[in-house]
C-alpha cells in the first residue's frame, strides 16, 4: 500500500517541490518506486510497472536538474565566499597599514608641538633672563638735563634746579615707556618669528604627511590591482572546474534517463505460470 501510494503523492507529481527536496529524498523515493516496480512486473502489473518506470524516469531528471542547479548555487557561494575572504584579508592588511601610518604621523606631529613648546619657553626665559636688572641708557638730552640740575644746585638756584627736576622725571617716565615698548616690540617679533618658522615647519611635515598618504593610496590602488588580477587568475581556474562539473551535469539532464539496470520483462515466476495457463 505504502509503494502504490508513492506513486499518487503530489510531492511527487509535482517537479516544484521535488526540486525543494534534498537529493537524498529522491533517491528514497526512486528507491521506493523501483520496488514497486519490480513487484508490479512479478505481479504481472504491467501498467502500475510501466506507470513506475515513467515515474522513476521523471524522478531521475528531476534529481539530476537538481544537481545542476544545486551545484551552480554552491558554485556561486564558492565564489562569493572566495572573493569575500579574500577582500577581508586585503581590507584588514590594508586597515591595519592605515592605522600604523597614522600612529606613525601623529607621534610626528606631538613630537613637533612638543619641540615648538619648549622652543617658545626658552625665549620667554632667555629675554626675561636678558631684561631682568636691565638698566635703561639715558638719552643724550637726559644726561644734559642731569647736568643742569647739577649746575642749578650747585648755584643754589633752586627754582630752576626744581624745574629740571621735573622735567627730568617726565623725560624719564617717556623714555621708560619708550624703552618698555621698543622692549616688547622686539620680544614680540621674535615671538612672532619663531612662530612662523614653527608655522612652517607644521605646515612642511602636513605637507610630507599629505605626500605619504598620497602614497599610500597609490601602493592601495597598486594592490587593488594586483587582487583583482589575482581574482581572475583563481576565478579562471575555478569557473573552469566548475565549467567541467557543470557540463557533465548538464549532459546527464539533456540525455534524460539513465540506463536502468532492470528493464520490464517477464520473471521466471511469471512466465512459467502463463505457459502452464496455455497448456
Amino acid at each position: 500500500m505504502e509503494k502504490q501510494n508513492a506513486l499518487n503523492q503530489n510531492t511527487i507529481n509535482n517537479e516544484k517541490n521535488l526540486l525543494s527536496l534534498p537529493v537524498e529524498k529522491l533517491d528514497e523515493y526512486i528507491a521506493l518506486l523501483k520496488d514497486f516496480q519490480h513487484k508490479s512486473e512479478v505481479e504481472a502489473k504491467f501498467v502500475e510497472a510501466d506507470l513506475a518506470q515513467k515515474k522513476i524516469e521523471q524522478l531521475i531528471k528531476i534529481k539530476n536538474k537538481k544537481k545542476l542547479l544545486d551545484a551552480k548555487t554552491q558554485q556561486v557561494d564558492i565564489k562569493n565566499e572566495l572573493e569575500r575572504s579574500q577582500k577581508d584579508e586585503f581590507n584588514k592588511e590594508m586597515d591595519n597599514q592605515f592605522c600604523e601610518l597614522n600612529e606613525k604621523f601623529q607621534e610626528m606631529r606631538n613630537k613637533l608641538e612638543e619641540d615648538h613648546n619648549i622652543q617658545l619657553k626658552e625665549l620667554y626665559q632667555k629675554n626675561q633672563e636678558k631684561y631682568n636688572g636691565y638698566a635703561m641708557k639715558p638719552s643724550k638730552e637726559l644726561i644734559n638735563l642731569n647736568k643742569k640740575l647739577e649746575l642749578y644746585v650747585q648755584k643754589k638756584d633752586y627754582q630752576n634746579a626744581h624745574k629740571t627736576k621735573i622735567d627730568i622725571a617726565n623725560l624719564t617716565k617717556i623714555e621708560k615707556e619708550r624703552f618698555e615698548k621698543e622692549k616688547n616690540n622686539n620680544i614680540q617679533k621674535e615671538i612672532n618669528n619663531l612662530k612662523k618658522k614653527q608655522q612652517n615647519e607644521t605646515k612642511g611635515l602636513e605637507q610630507k604627511i599629505q605626500s605619504a598618504y598620497n602614497r599610500f593610496k597609490k601602493h592601495r590602488a597598486l594592490k587593488v590591482l594586483e587582487l583583482l588580477l589575482k581574482y581572475k587568475n583563481q576565478f579562471r581556474d575555478l569557473e573552469n572546474k566548475q565549467m567541467n562539473e557543470i557540463n557533465d551535469l548538464e549532459k546527464v539532464v539533456q540525455g534524460g534517463m539513465l540506463k536502468q539496470g532492470k528493464k520490464i520483462n517477464y520473471s521466471n515466476g511469471v512466465r512459467n505460470k502463463n505457459v502452464r495457463s496455455n497448456k
